[in-house]
């Protein structure tokens, strides 16, 4: 199957939440992913981040999407657990919410998606290039593609409320 990967426009938000809200729903382990809402969504279409989507050539849903996110100097940074300098903080990217429509599972989307995004940060004229994603430790799926893409098990938190968590680090 082929699939365009591209970067998110605001008139995709409607499709990233129908499959964020799909996968949850199929979910046998709903701790493993951390949804949220419209608003979060449409802040990293450009504001805070970016959205990278996937969708099949064929069709008009969207089969997936990976949200980047840029935290700054907020508190939220995850560069702050690892103890990060200010400047490691400023060129901190969250690698933050991948999701794959359970009818497009087993596609390799999330690798593809992730890649398309490391391509955009790579090509960016502003450095960014501490990338962190937090996968829980039983979610072998995305643990294993993080890992095979290249990022590293730096450190084990309980985060979003208390749910345990890997903390990943990729540096381009």
């Amino acid at each position: 199957m082929e699939f365009v990967i591209r970067k998110a426009e605001y008139k995709d938000i409607p499709g990233i939440m129908t499959v964020m809200k799909d996968a949850q729903k199929a979910m046998e382990h709903p701790e493993w992913f951390c949804s949220d809402c419209e608003e979060y969504i449409k802040k990293h279409i450009e504001t805070c981040g970016f959205t990278i989507v996937s969708e099949p050539v064929s069709g008009s849903s969207l089969a997936g999407f990976f949200l980047i996110k840029f935290p700054g100097l907020s508190e939220e940074n995850l560069g702050y657990l690892l103890n990060y300098s200010e400047e490691e903080l400023q060129r901190t990217v969250h690698m933050d919410m991948a999701v794959v429509h359970p009818s497009w599972q087993g596609n390799g989307l999330q690798s593809r998606m992730l890649h398309k995004a490391e391509e955009m940060l790579a090509d960016s004229p502003v450095l960014r290039n501490r990338l962190l994603a937090t996968v829980h430790p039983d979610n072998r799926y995305s643990l294993h593609n993080m890992q095979s893409n290249g990022y590293e098990i730096v450190k084990t938190a309980d985060l979003y409320g208390g749910l345990p968590r890997y903390v990943l680090q990729k540096i381009l």
